[in-house]
């Protein structure tokens, strides 16, 4: 979710490390943030009469939590005080995929691999980077996500792929979660894409 200066009561500036190497909390609540599917998803690929169901994405511990993470230096995770994810990175990516498949319009039923849905492929993610690299010459939400179909009635991985995006986000958190949006906003739409036109290759 995107929020202007005027709307966000707080705003942290990427360089605002403390000596302990965590930005300060400042005792107030936590701002709760969360981001964005595509309102449409345009596809090329092939209209799918097959059914996906899409696993929880994986990540390493630092990035399986609400905490929203920043580099401030080279192999040094921190996380901004007073403000938090909606909900932890992997259980998002599943909700915004989903989101994604079902507005593309083009695949005959998507669920959670939870839902029950017997399917014919199977979408395994793990997400690598989702942080602010401040230690980069210019800051940027660093989004990275591996991905693997896997065809369920053999169990055979018919295609992998790394998606990444790097946004600019200035020196502000405003800037910092416009980031991490924009870099989604660019990246589902090939999930959608990708998986759509594998499936389609390996009946």
């Amino acid at each position: 979710m995107k929020k202007t200066a005027a709307t966000i009561l707080l705003a942290l500036a990427l360089t605002g490390c403390s000596a302990g190497g965590l930005l300060a909390p400042s005792g107030a609540p936590p701002k709760i943030y969360t981001l964005s599917a595509p309102k449409e998803v345009a596809s090329s690929a092939p209209q799918a009469s097959w059914q996906l169901l899409i696993a929880m994405p994986a990540a390493v511990n630092n990035l399986n939590t609400t905490r929203i993470g920043i580099i401030p230096a080279p192999s040094r995770m921190d996380y901004y005080a007073d403000v938090t994810w909606a909900d932890r990175p992997p259980a998002m990516l599943q909700e915004l995929l989903l989101q994604s498949f079902d507005r593309s319009g083009r695949i005959a039923a998507v669920q959670r691999q939870s839902g029950g849905l017997k399917s014919d492929f199977l979408l395994t993610t793990e997400i690598e980077n989702f942080e602010v690299d401040n230690a980069a010459a210019e800051p940027a939400a660093h989004i990275r996500v591996s991905a693997r179909l896997v065809r369920s009635r053999d169990r055979a991985i018919i295609a992998t792929r790394n998606f990444e995006a790097t946004i600019p986000s200035g020196n502000s958190f405003d800037g910092a979660i416009a980031a991490f949006d924009n870099g989604l906003q660019s990246m589902l739409p090939q999930f959608v894409d990708w998986t759509l036109t594998q499936g389609s290759q390996h009946p």
